[in-house]
């Protein structure tokens, strides 16, 4: 390869990664101040490399949601956390013969959770064992 087709080719790249970075800088800019102005100026601009215009369709199929997530920050966080801390109880665990007890111990480890504060309110009892 000629030393013009590289020099050519590097600044393609250069230019494709300069514009690509803006685009991310605005946005990012643009859900740091939740502004659907800016929003809308980066769902409108042209003239963006091809993964860039891949992240335009998306901003735009999704425009509704991102400008409510800007009034409204919700989050599925908590309820991943907790099921994370649930499946690690699972795995230490090598599984429980009585799901009582799987229960009861889950429970316990997510003392502070609003599941356990309902169940505690709740009274219950152990079931009692099947006689055969």
């Amino acid at each position: 390869m000629s030393l013009v087709i590289q020099s050519r080719s590097r600044r393609t790249a250069t230019r494709f990664l300069s514009r690509s970075k803006g685009y991310y800088q605005d946005l990012i800019a643009t859900i740091s101040n939740r502004s659907q102005a800016l929003l809308d100026q980066l769902i409108k601009r042209n003239n963006l490399p091809s993964a860039m215009r891949r992240v335009k369709r998306t901003l735009a199929k999704h425009r509704q949601e991102i400008i409510a997530s800007f009034y409204i920050r919700l989050t599925n966080g908590p309820i991943e956390g907790t099921n994370n801390k649930i499946k690690i109880i699972k795995r230490t665990a090598y599984g429980y013969r009585n799901f009582f007890h799987f229960r009861i111990r889950i429970l316990i480890s997510l003392k502070t959770s609003n599941l356990m504060i309902r169940e505690l309110s709740k009274k219950r009892t152990r079931p009692k064992a099947k006689v055969a």
